[in-house]
């Protein structure tokens, strides 16, 4: 490295700038951020028209939600420290058919964000944004359903991003399969790097 650069190499390892423009790419050719998973819980309700049913996978020892058209569930997803300021977010689904039906499996996720700290209060009202994608016609393979990018400002460490999600019609036939679901995630993409500080400024 060139005698400007803010890096150093120590006897007890690599010293590397704190700004937020900071952070580890990959792929030497084309150098980007990679991509991380956050990984959310699924919370029911454990009543009620639209929770999802405790559902056995085939006759084996699994189970998972079974989500028929307008179940819903809720996850909490709290940004980690290594987030690179300023990018979008993926919210995908992993589920799974327990048959061969390929007819559309649709999403519908309400979101809302705040950062931490005493700096920001949530929308009660939120925003939203669909997925949908047609499983391949064989039992419980491994499906992974992904919005379009989302743009949330002022997305920072420590804030919470808290997702409703809604099964939907597709508009048309509906899959008549149990849709079980695993998990929601949020694919971010990251510096590789802790932040200097606990709390804002993060990076000072």
């Amino acid at each position: 490295m060139g005698s400007s650069s803010p890096d150093r190499y120590l006897p007890n390892g690599l010293v590397i700038g704190a700004g937020s423009e900071t952070g580890l790419k990959v792929d030497v050719d084309t150098p980007a951020y990679g991509f991380r998973d956050i990984t959310g819980e699924i919370v029911t309700r454990g009543v009620g028209a639209t929770d999802p049913a405790w559902t056995q996978i085939g006759s084996g020892p699994f189970y998972a939600y079974s989500f028929a058209i307008n179940d819903v569930c809720w996850i909490v997803f709290h940004i980690p420290h290594d987030y690179k300021k300023g990018t979008p977010v993926f919210i995908h689904t992993h589920w799974l058919p327990d048959g061969t039906d390929t007819a559309i499996v649709k999403w519908k996720y309400d979101y809302t964000y705040a950062r931490g700290h005493n700096q920001q209060a949530f929308d009660a009202t939120g925003q939203s944004v669909n997925s949908e994608q047609a499983p391949p016609g064989v039992a419980y393979q491994h499906m992974v359903t992904e919005t379009a990018s989302i743009s949330i400002p002022h997305m920072e460490p420590d804030g919470i991003l808290y997702v409703k999600m809604t099964r939907l019609t597709n508009g048309a036939v509906d899959n008549a399969d149990e849709i079980l679901v695993l998990t929601l995630d949020v694919h971010y993409q990251s510096t590789n790097m802790a932040t200097k500080n606990r709390s804002p400024d993060f990076y000072g």
